[in-house]
């Protein structure tokens, strides 16, 4: 097997037509080593896969006109910016009615859609006995994508440790709640309704006493947002992501928004780093002048990203205006003193929360900027002394509807067992008799066997996906075929995953596993992430001590943000 040696460092795959099929030996459980056979159509002169390079996308390079924003500051009378190069880190959808588009980037972006997600800080009084777990997600409820309330996290107990939660008084939680793709998405009235419906129904929800949180101001604390633009499957067999790209540079204009490939702060950080790299290759530059005036819309992280790439470029006329009062974007967090032990404070998050290993490289690119003073990534744990008991964790699943056909185990399982359990379920189901069907479960042989699977999906992830990060520069068609990431996963004999990616995927807000696109997996689920998992020496998922939004607060002092700067008009072509 060829791989770059560094994933973070592209390897493109060869295009379309030259790859050949991936042959995939069974792996030693013991040695953890992994045997691959490419059997590639002879070449001339290539010898391996990384050798291989994709067409320009993008041949045609930007004209020359200035673009021009007509906006208002803080309500003042209209004024009028210039600039050479215009950066869309904002919903490009929400710029249709003021921005010259072009038809065929108005069909790029007809063709996204996107889920809408609630959260909402409740403080809760600590029962008699005291609950088991400080996180708790419902597969079933995050599947059916209704608005119901799908899990909730303590965000005293992620702090401080569920052990130290629960010796105090009150807590400090957040509850989620998921909206599928609609016409008419729910009102925050809506949702918030729904909550104080639902919650004390639920035989899962630990927390009989609760109130919603509200701010000094009397305004609830909770965050309503769009979320997860995509294409659906259609949209991406069509080139969605593909055409997106494509249109990079045209019109002096940038798009760096979650919607070019993947809504979280990772994905757009890589695909920053992509567009500055591969420019060549994309057919677009940046302006030679070092001084000429850069605009980005939007202070949220991509565009607080991709402005502070451009200045470490050495571009020293870089705008961002933004819209509203605040920057980061769907980053929400709020931090409070009380109720927390020993006054120390408790960052909860409303948005953005969690890392994995995947975020290492981003994560040491912030602290060596200085981004991340104080900051410390952290694992979440039961126990005050972080030494928590062996198969035990401070994550719980509902399994209610998680295992038809066969008698249902506990409706709340921890989430190691959650993972070998389901995992066992899906690769063997339907069984011969139900009522046994969990005879043959061995939890250390699920374990080894999940892990050889995980390698597997490495491979085919190189095959298919290719190692550039965060996406291939051209469509992988093989991919593109299966018509969800659960049919990936069946075809390929890698349904022991399911568990594991429920939490590692679904759980995370980016669509249920029978619905949601392969593609859109395989770049979540990427390859620091799966080698981060079998080789890290750090807890699988962290959090931030002081909460995400302290990377932006230290982050903005080095940029020039102006905010509640609303833009009226964009005119980029003569």
């Amino acid at each position: 097997m060829i791989l770059s040696p560094d994933p973070e460092t592209p390897g493109p795959l060869p295009p379309d037509d030259a790859r050949g099929k991936g042959v995939v030996s069974k792996i030693d459980s013991t040695n953890w080593k992994i045997g691959v056979r490419f059997d590639l159509p002879l070449i001339p002169g290539i010898r391996s896969i990384t050798q291989f390079r994709r067409p320009v996308l993008n041949p045609d390079k930007s004209p020359g006109t200035p673009v021009t924003l007509t906006l208002s500051i803080d309500g003042a009378a209209p004024t009028t910016k210039t600039c050479d190069l215009l950066v869309i880190a904002c919903e490009p959808r929400n710029l249709s009615s003021i921005c010259d588009y072009t038809a065929t980037e108005q069909a790029v972006f007809g063709k996204l859609c996107n889920f809408t997600f609630h959260t909402t800080l409740v403080r809760v009084t600590v029962p008699n006995p005291a609950p088991t777990y400080g996180i708790i997600l419902a597969p079933t409820e995050i599947s059916a994508m209704a608005g119901h309330v799908s899990g909730f996290r303590n965000e005293t107990a992620k702090q401080f440790s569920l052990e130290t939660a629960n010796s105090m008084t009150e807590n400090l939680v957040t509850v989620y709640q998921l909206q599928g793709p609609t016409d008419t998405p729910m009102t925050e009235a809506e949702f918030l309704a729904n909550l104080e419906q639902t919650l004390p129904t639920l035989d899962w929800w630990p927390y009989p006493d609760f109130e919603i949180v509200t701010d000094s101001a009397g305004a609830t604390v909770d965050l309503r947002t769009p979320y997860f633009d995509h294409f659906d499957i259609d949209g991406l067999r069509a080139g969605g992501p593909w055409n997106y790209l494509s249109l990079q540079g045209k019109n002096n204009t940038l798009f760096v928004h979650g919607s070019t490939c993947f809504e979280s702060v990772l994905q757009c950080w890589q695909y920053g780093g992509l567009l500055l790299d591969h420019q060549e290759k994309l057919g677009w530059s940046l302006p030679t002048d070092k001084t000429a005036p850069i605009i980005v819309l939007g202070a949220g992280p991509s565009g607080m990203m991709f402005a502070h790439r451009l200045q470490g470029l050495g571009y020293t006329n870089v705008e961002i205006l933004e819209s509203s009062a605040r920057f980061g974007g769907k980053t929400h967090t709020v931090t409070f003193d009380a109720p927390s032990p020993d006054g120390q404070p408790t960052a909860c998050e409303l948005g953005t929360c969690y890392l994995s290993p995947a975020y290492d490289h981003m994560a040491a690119d912030f602290a060596a900027s200085g981004f991340m003073e104080g900051n410390i990534r952290e694992g979440m744990y039961l126990t005050a002394d972080h030494q928590d008991p062996a198969g035990h964790t401070i994550r719980a699943m509902v399994t209610t509807g998680q295992f038809p056909g066969v008698p249902a185990p506990a409706t709340l399982m921890d989430y190691d067992e959650y993972t070998l359990l389901k995992g066992y379920y899906e690769a063997n189901q339907p069984f011969a008799d139900p009522e046994t069907w969990m005879a043959g479960f061995d939890a250390d042989k699920v374990k080894a066997e999940i892990f050889v699977r995980l390698a597997e999906y490495d491979v085919l992830l190189a095959l298919y996906r290719g190692l550039t990060l965060p996406m291939p520069l051209s469509a992988p068609t093989e991919l593109l075929q299966y018509d969800s990431f659960y049919d990936f996963l069946a075809k390929n004999d890698l349904l022991i995953l399911t568990g594991m990616l429920e939490y590692a995927y679904s759980v995370q807000g980016y669509g249920p596993l029978k619905q949601i696109p392969a593609y859109y997996g395989m770049i979540w689920i990427s390859l620091p992430l799966t080698l981060g998992l079998i080789f890290s020496d750090k807890p699988a998922v962290t959090v931030l001590s002081k909460g995400w939004l302290d990377i932006w607060t230290q982050m903005a002092p080095t940029l020039a943000i102006t905010l509640n700067a609303q833009v009226t008009k964009i005119t980029r072509m003569a």
